[in-house]
C-alpha cells in the first residue's frame, strides 16, 4: 500500500508565530539540503542529488511523503526545537506510530494515534537504550578527565578521584533503580541514606568500584482512552 502524502506533524491550532520554516536544531543545518521548490514550503533533502525531500516545512506543520523513522524523528526533534509541547500526527498507521514514538520519546504528547502495549513495550525500550548511552557517555567523560588530571598529579592523588567519580556513578544508578521501583518518597530518602552511607564506607576502606552502566527500568506508561 503506497504511502498517504497527506502524512503530517501538526501544531494543535496552527499558530504561526510557534512555527517559523527554517527555524529547525543546528545539526538539522549540517545534515540537510534544503529549497523552497517542487511544492508548497521548504524541502529538506538527505543529498544534493535527490529529488523527494525527506520532509517539508511549513512552518505550524511539517509533512512527508512517506513512512522513513529518521525523517521522523528529525521532525519531531524541530517541533521540540520549536516549543510544541503537544502535537497532531495524521497519515497512515505505519507514519502515526513511529510519530507517536519518536513524539512520546522526545517528551511530546502525541495526539492522533491510539498505542498498542507492544508500542508501549516499544517505547520503555527505546527510553532504556537512551539511558544507558547517557551513563556511558557520562563514564567515559569522567575516564577523559581522569587521564587529563593524572598526567599532573600523583598516581595516588588521581586514584582517589577515579574511585570517587566511580563511587558517585554507582551512587546515580542505585538512585534510578530506587526512584523506579519505591514510590513513597519517605522510603525512598530511607534506602538512599543508607545505600549512601554504605558506599562512603567502602571507599573509606580503599574498595575500588568497575564502572556499571544499568539501564533504568521505566514503570510502562498507561495506555490512555481517548
Amino acid at each position: 500500500m503506497p504511502d498517504d502524502p497527506s502524512e503530517k506533524v501538526v501544531e494543535p491550532g496552527g499558530r504561526e508565530r510557534r512555527g517559523k520554516v527554517g527555524d529547525v536544531p543546528d545539526a538539522m543545518h549540517r545534515r540537510y539540503y534544503t529549497d523552497d521548490r517542487g511544492g508548497p514550503g521548504r524541502g529538506f533533502y538527505v543529498d544534493a542529488t535527490v529529488v523527494r525531500p525527506a520532509f517539508r516545512d511549513h512552518g505550524h506543520r511539517l509533512t512527508a511523503d512517506r513512512s522513513d523513522p529518521n525523517a521522523i524523528r528529525d521532525m519531531t526533534e524541530i517541533a521540540r526545537h520549536r516549543g510544541w509541547l503537544i502535537v497532531e500526527t495524521r497519515g497512515s498507521e505505519e507514519f502515526r506510530r513511529e510519530v507517536w514514538l519518536a513524539g512520546r520519546h522526545a517528551g511530546l504528547e502525541v495526539r492522533g494515534y491510539q498505542p498498542t502495549e507492544r508500542d508501549l513495550q516499544e517505547l520503555d525500550r527505546r527510553r532504556e537504550r537512551r539511558e544507558r548511552g547517557e551513563l556511558r557517555r557520562e563514564l567515559q567523560q569522567e575516564r577523559r578527565e581522569e587521564r587529563r588530571e593524572g598526567a599532573e598529579d600523583t598516581l595516588a592523588a588521581a586514584r582517589t578521584r577515579r574511585e570517587d567519580r566511580r563511587g558517585a556513578a554507582q551512587m546515580r544508578v542505585v538512585e534510578a533503580v530506587v526512584r523506579s521501583r519505591i514510590t513513597d518518597d519517605e522510603s525512598q530518602r530511607r534506602v538512599l541514606d543508607r545505600a549512601r552511607s554504605r558506599i562512603a564506607d567502602w571507599l573509606e576502606r580503599g574498595a575500588t568500584f568497575e564502572p556499571a552502566v544499568q539501564g533504568r527500568r521505566h514503570a510502562p506508561e498507561r495506555q490512555r482512552g481517548r
